[in-house]
């Protein structure tokens, strides 16, 4: 399984302690920390009603909320 257009997900790309929260495949915003933006990832998921997603590569991903 693969994000879908709408879905909101969580990427950390550059190794640092920031991960960004995006919607597929529009803007994103940061967070500090896994556990912050995850936590924002599942709420804005549960909102807009669609799937939250975490990815650590852009190749693999992890579903954290199904909400479709």
């Amino acid at each position: 399984m693969l994000p879908q257009p709408g879905d909101v997900l969580v990427a950390n790309l550059l190794a640092t302690t920031d991960y960004d929260v995006s919607i597929v495949p529009g803007p994103f915003f940061l967070c500090g920390t896994h556990h912050v933006a995850t936590a924002k990832a599942r709420d804005l998921a549960q909102q807009l009603r669609v799937d939250a997603w975490l990815t650590e590569d852009r190749t693999h991903f992890m579903r954290l909320a199904s909400h479709r």
